[in-house]
């Protein structure tokens, strides 16, 4: 069903009429008033009275109350009511109400420090209006007027220059009741608060404005006639990316966090193009092991590892008619403890290359490449003439590889058929080809394109023939290296079995001694004419972002 332009007053409660005027916006128009006996309930309430509040009478008609009696009452609010606990209750309203419709919404609250992080890029962005678009209960935004401090929060509402977009009518109101009571009610009818599908066209951004957003996550599972049907939107038919585009057209700069899918996956093509062609920012990944950006950030929806574990990207985008292109970070892995250390804007921005990615027909992926190994990942690809799908045989011969595809740290090559129930197997026509293969496959290299253009779970068939070999480069002492190198590792493969059990299933693994890898690296990067060592590589492999 299609949802016009809709301005929410902060007074409105879930029996109120809703009246059509000639702006074209819906508001509004009963103010409500709070019995005496609600009002006596609010100055005491808990957790376990909100939770019973909404499980009986619905998360809306819970939060109209709650919303109101902090109006009335904000210089005298009960701890338990405090606009900082907004976020969270919601959270754990939405979880008490429906656990199913949050996860589908696909909804991933932005923790604080990643709330920062964000804020302190929007800061740099140009833009006289502030957007959030997909605002939820505010995180985002608020962060960000945290971040300018009182005055120039109230100069900017005061302005008309402050928008929050948002399809759920509940967390737009909680939003925009906590900025109106934190910066004063005199100016709350100067905030923009949109209830409204983000999508419709006839929803438009503010000229010369800066957006920050979260957007939902979810599938689309039907394409509504009335949205503009973009190739991006056809091509991906994900709300997070169709959000994308429609920002990046709309706006003069966007801080956005999202899946990092969007930096090689296929089907995104279309979209790193226009954001190629609107202008220049750049984008910082993170995987999610062992730590997770949004880690503890779990109420509301089911309480696993597969709801929380997106890998994640956030992406700033300037307009610009000359500039072109981004800087993409390498995939960065952290620890838990790294965390606060490592999600600083200043840190996070020196993990990027200098150098700007332009996508077109030619170039069709970003590629994560850590800064010291940019100049070997282009001597690899420049100088190699063959990839691994010209060397592999249609036919079984005895040269036989197995490939464990699920990858973390590490990939592994046998030269038998592992107990798992996960592997690619490729034959290869001859000794030569095949004492390589398996020694590159045992390297960093094979692992490290993984992480350049995937790093999510399993290892695509796909993006292994297309693996560069520079089989071309080898000289006789080289074979006589690889050679030996192959032999001495399938003569060990046995001794460094390692067996992981998977939903109930032993699942065979070989972990090769870190200097055998380190060993075949550097004789690769010497192949290549790098001077960089076989320990290059470490922090590709590595489980923590910090040295030390």
């Amino acid at each position: 069903m299609k949802t016009n332009n809709i301005q929410l007053s902060l007074f409105d409660d879930d029996k109120s009429e809703i009246k059509r005027i000639t702006e074209g916006k819906i508001y509004f128009t009963n103010q409500i008033k709070i019995p005496s006996t609600i009002a006596d309930k609010l100055k005491s309430y808990n957790l376990e009275a909100y939770v019973n509040d909404v499980e009986n009478n619905g998360l809306e008609s819970t939060w109209n109350y709650i919303c109101q009696f902090v109006i009335d009452n904000k210089d005298d609010l009960p701890e338990f009511l405090n606009i900082k606990n907004f976020g969270e209750l919601y959270e754990i309203g939405l979880a008490a109400q429906d656990k199913i419709l949050k996860k589908k919404s696909g909804q991933y609250y932005t923790p604080d420090d990643v709330a920062l992080v964000m804020s302190q890029w929007l800061d740099k962005c140009d833009g006289d209006a502030v957007c959030d678009v997909a605002c939820g209960t505010g995180k985002l935004i608020l962060t960000y007027l945290d971040l300018i401090g009182y005055e120039k929060t109230r100069e900017l509402i005061s302005s008309g220059n402050l928008y929050l977009y948002d399809f759920d009518n509940v967390a737009l109101k909680i939003c925009r009741t906590t900025i109106a009571v934190k910066y004063g009610l005199d100016i709350a009818d100067k905030i923009n608060d949109v209830f409204c599908d983000f999508l419709d066209p006839e929803i438009k951004l503010p000229d010369n404005c800066k957006v920050i957003s979260n957007p939902p996550y979810a599938q689309i599972e039907e394409i509504q006639e009335y949205w503009e049907h973009t190739k991006v939107l056809m091509d991906t038919k994900e709300f997070y990316s169709s959000f994308m585009e429609k920002i990046f057209n709309e706006a003069k700069s966007t801080v956005i966090i999202t899946p990092f899918s969007f930096i090689s996956g296929n089907k995104f093509y279309s979209l790193r193009k226009v954001m190629c062609e609107l202008g220049y920012g750049f984008v910082v990944s993170f995987d999610n092991v062992p730590g997770n950006i949004f880690c503890g950030r779990k109420h509301g929806i089911f309480n696993t590892n597969t709801a929380n574990s997106v890998r994640a990207a956030i992406t700033v985008l300037n307009k610009s008619e000359e500039k072109k292109g981004f800087r993409v970070s390498p995939l960065i892995r952290f620890k838990n403890d790294e965390r606060e250390r490592l999600l600083n804007s200043e840190l996070l921005e020196e993990t990027l290359p200098n150098s700007y990615q332009v996508i077109d027909s030619n170039k069709k992926q970003f590629e994560k490449i850590e800064k010291n190994l940019l100049n070997v990942f282009e001597k690899w690809v420049s100088k190699s003439k063959f990839t691994v799908k010209n060397i592999i045989s249609k036919q079984d011969t005895e040269y036989l590889i197995d490939i464990p595809n699920t990858c973390r740290y590490y990939t592994t090559a046998s030269g038998r058929k592992l107990s798992r129930t996960g592997s690619i197997t490729i034959n290869v026509a001859n000794e030569k080809e095949f004492n390589f293969l398996y020694c590159m496959i045992n390297s960093s290299f094979a692992y490290w394109w993984w992480r350049i253009y995937d790093g999510v779970i399993t290892y695509p068939v796909s993006l292994l023939n297309a693996m560069p070999i520079p089989l071309n480069l080898l000289s006789a002492d080289d074979e006589k290296f690889f050679k030996t190198t192959a032999e001495k590792l399938l003569k060990e493969e046995s001794k460094y079995i390692i067996t992981k059990v998977n939903a109930g299933v032993p699942q065979e693994n070989i972990k090769f001694p870190e200097e055998y890898r380190e060993e075949i690296n550097d004789r690769i990067l010497k192949i290549l004419g790098s001077e960089l060592d076989g320990k290059a590589f470490k922090k590709v492999h590595s489980n923590c972002y910090f040295e030390d």
